[in-house]
């Protein structure tokens, strides 16, 4: 079968052509020169999410005004005395500098345009210039947030984080609920199990499904591939999530007849609570930024309840009887999913933070 060809035109380029026409259109009827720069801008900003529209408006935002501010400050000091060449040169090599300190990644390309447009063409009126300029592209990047945010905005991407966060905080409850029914020694009805599952697994289904739709809305910048990068991640956690839970819901309760049994049990139900406590906060975490690791307790809880968990399992191995009565009704099989589990959760977000 071959494969569907790709639609020649779509939602996200009208909404390029239309905003950038509007942006040339105001910027003319309010009389402002250079109204090419709001169309650049927003040719340069508009991406398939808000945030990326965002993070792209801030940076075009601080890269103009970096160049400004170079232009301000070295033009009048390098030109009486150096070749312009050589000075133009200097200043791009400042908008590097302090582009790469200030952690702008498309902003000082932004601030370099400003310096070798603004010192080769407009070096006699720099100082109505860079403010004017300022402002065009300021009316270009605020265009730009509304289109993605409020004229014409990207249903698909919306819907898709939206699967996502009932995915993440679906699984939060179910291993919750998960740890109460073995804290308690109460097993749910059959039937409530499996419409669990089956609850899950639909979630995970549309999710998968409804990839080919948002896919077209993704810019193909930096931004967009991350963002791909990123579902990926996230299928992936969610399909080994539903097998590890599959596997909970299915193994027998373990009768508690001793104190290593029951220091398993707690590592069990603790790391089950652990991992989640962290979906329910990644669910509040946007898909642009790095995941939420904002301090050590966050950072260390689900390593710290994967320790105990596996020293806890130690201590039964030890206990030869616990250990006959651990293997007898498949608990071993438990404390190898609830391990499954958090070497899960650990191993996504160590890939989500390096995620460039």
């Amino acid at each position: 079968m071959s494969a569907t060809a790709p639609p020649l035109l779509t939602r996200s380029d009208l909404r390029l052509a239309l905003t950038a026409g509007l942006s040339a259109g105001l910027v003319i009827t309010l009389g402002l020169p250079d109204p090419v720069y709001a169309p650049l801008a927003v040719a340069a900003v508009l991406g398939g999410t808000v945030g990326a529209s965002r993070t792209m408006g801030i940076q075009r935002m601080q890269g103009t005004l970096l160049g400004g501010v170079i232009l301000v400050i070295l033009h009048p000091t390098l030109s009486p005395i150096l070749p312009m060449p050589i000075g133009v040169a200097l200043a791009l090599a400042c908008t590097r500098l302090f582009g790469g300190s200030l952690g702008l990644h498309s902003g000082y390309k932004v601030a370099g345009l400003v310096v070798g447009i603004g010192w080769t063409a407009h070096a006699s009126q720099l100082s109505t210039w860079i403010p004017l300029r300022l402002l065009v592209t300021l009316i270009g990047v605020l265009l730009s947030w509304l289109a993605v945010a409020r004229f014409w905005p990207s249903r698909a991407l919306e819907q898709r984080q939206q699967l996502c966060r009932r995915l993440y905080t679906g699984f939060a409850a179910a291993l919750r609920e998960r740890a109460l029914q073995l804290e308690g020694g109460v097993e749910a009805e059959a039937s409530v199990r499996v419409a669990r599952r089956n609850g899950l697994l639909a979630l995970l289904l549309q999710l998968q499904s409804q990839r080919p739709e948002a896919e077209v809305e993704l810019s193909s910048d930096q931004l967009g591939e991350r963002l791909g990068r990123l579902w990926d991640l996230q299928e992936q956690l969610f399909s080994e999530l539903i097998a590890s839970y599959r596997t909970l819901l299915r193994l027998p309760m373990v009768p508690m007849t001793g104190p290593s049994l029951t220091r398993l049990l707690a590592a069990e139900v603790a790391g089950l609570r652990a991992l989640a406590e962290r979906l329910e906060l990644w669910s509040l975490q946007g898909q642009e930024r790095h995941s939420p690791r904002q301090h050590r307790e966050q950072q260390d809880n689900l390593a710290e309840a994967l320790a105990d968990l596996e020293a806890a399992e130690a201590t039964v191995f030890a206990d030869a009887e616990a250990n006959a009565v651990l293997m007898g009704r498949s608990g071993g099989r438990r404390a190898v999913a609830c391990q499954q589990l958090l070497n899960t959760a650990l191993s996504f977000e160590a890939a989500w933070e390096v995620l460039p």
